[in-house]
């Protein structure tokens, strides 16, 4: 599958930043991240070469005129007055790329050029995933030493029609040389069990090696203790071929769009089922979905939200001692010895916050571990904040998470 161009359009916190050409060269040309091998202008547009972790991007940045689209998803909470100011904005400038192998490193690195170009941006429109960034999340993002999160690559939306129907479908994936995704025929009663099953696989996707192929199995959860969820891709034109034609999502839907390089979800039910080759809708599972499915979130996400969670352990503890607030650390501990493998050594567990001290906090286990015997929900003790992998804050306004520190400030 070809990729398609990765498109974001950076409005400026004042008009006249556009202006000054010159300071964003130089510090497109000071930028420790990156490396500028050569610039070009054509026609207002500005081409850049960019060295980034040992491969080469081609970059392309020109002023472009716009309107902000009404149908966007608007990823972070914005003040009043930034608001307002977005939807008086007419003015910004275009950052578009092609992805390298890797998606994360390669998102990563747009932010980068954008925050160099525009430090003080006020908003940055995601075009590729159709949706609002804010200006002070891309900031901290940009200046970070761990990557976004992968659920920043792409939005998942949920269109209803009259009837109970519900079409879920991703924009952003073909960006990295993905499929988008879809669930066809879901409800306003299960479309959310669908939205969890849809990003998880999103998430995974991004982090394979090697792409998936359509009909081929993907072990994603665990949903009983004897039944697991392995989806599969089906692609759209055999999908809608199961269902009216005038269903919503259905033919008649894809006249004008989401008709190339998408893939619906379904399922196999049984290794038989896969040796047949006979996929059925996601919607069998819909009961055991709204239980206590377990999704497989891969080490390398738990890497890099422990990272995250480490690089803005600051924000939690001032939070603590400003009080107000309720706080929830999530803590890897070691599994018992009978449950431990390769891929099985810790158990991610959530904590109430105590208090802290030095590089220790005590805290409240809030649910019953899996697979450690000697430890119980209600349990208090010491940790230290290495084993720390992600925490939350409540405050009486809404909850923080790392990726929201930009609330903060």
């Amino acid at each position: 599958m070809i990729k398609k161009t990765s498109q974001m359009l950076a409005i400026p916190a004042r008009e006249e930043d556009l202006k000054q050409l010159d300071d964003m060269m130089n510090r497109l040309e000071k930028a420790v991240d990156f490396n500028v091998i050569s610039t070009d202008f054509q026609d207002e547009t500005l081409e850049l070469e960019v060295d980034y972790i040992d491969e080469i991007y081609k970059i392309q940045v020109y002023p472009i005129t716009f309107q902000l689209p009404e149908f966007y998803r608007c990823q972070h909470l914005f003040p009043d007055v930034d608001i307002e100011a977005l939807q008086e904005a007419q003015n910004g400038l275009a950052v578009e790329m092609e992805f390298g192998d890797e998606a994360l490193p390669s998102y990563h690195l747009q932010l980068k050029i954008i925050h160099a170009m525009l430090p003080d941006a006020l908003a940055v429109l995601d075009d590729s995933s159709e949706k609002i960034l804010s200006g002070h999340w891309v900031a901290l993002a940009a200046e970070s030493g761990v990557l976004p999160a992968p659920r920043y690559i792409y939005t998942a939306q949920a269109v209803s029609g009259e009837d109970d129907c519900v079409w879920l479908h991703t924009h952003g994936l073909n960006r990295c040389g993905l499929p988008e995704l879809e669930v066809l025929n879901s409800n306003k009663d299960t479309y959310q069990y669908h939205y969890n099953v849809l990003e998880t696989l999103a998430n995974r996707l991004l982090e394979l090696e090697e792409p998936l192929e359509p009909k081929e199995p993907l072990y994603l959860a665990r949903l009983t203790q004897d039944q697991a969820l392995m989806i599969t891709l089906v692609e759209w034109e055999e999908a809608v071929a199961l269902y009216d034609i005038n269903m919503l999502g259905g033919t008649v839907d894809r006249a004008d769009g989401h008709n190339e390089d998408t893939c619906a979800i379904f399922v196999y039910s049984s290794e038989e089922a896969f040796n047949r080759g006979e996929y059925e809708p996601l919607m069998i599972y819909d009961e055991l979905l709204q239980g206590n499915a377990i999704y497989m979130i891969s080490n390398s996400e738990t890497r890099r939200m422990k990272e995250l969670a480490a690089e803005r352990l600051g924000y939690m503890v001032a939070a603590l001692e400003k009080g107000n607030c309720h706080i929830l650390v999530k803590l890897g501990l070691t599994v018992d010895l009978q449950h431990r493998t390769e891929t099985n050594q810790y158990e991610h567990i959530w904590f109430e916050l105590l208090r802290a001290e030095g590089d220790r906090i005590w805290a409240k286990l809030t649910q019953e571990p899996y697979y450690i015997a000697g430890l119980h929900e209600g349990d208090e003790g010491w940790y230290t904040l290495k084993e720390i992998t992600d925490w939350i804050i409540f405050t009486p306004e809404r909850r923080i998470t790392p990726d929201d520190v930009y609330l903060l400030g």
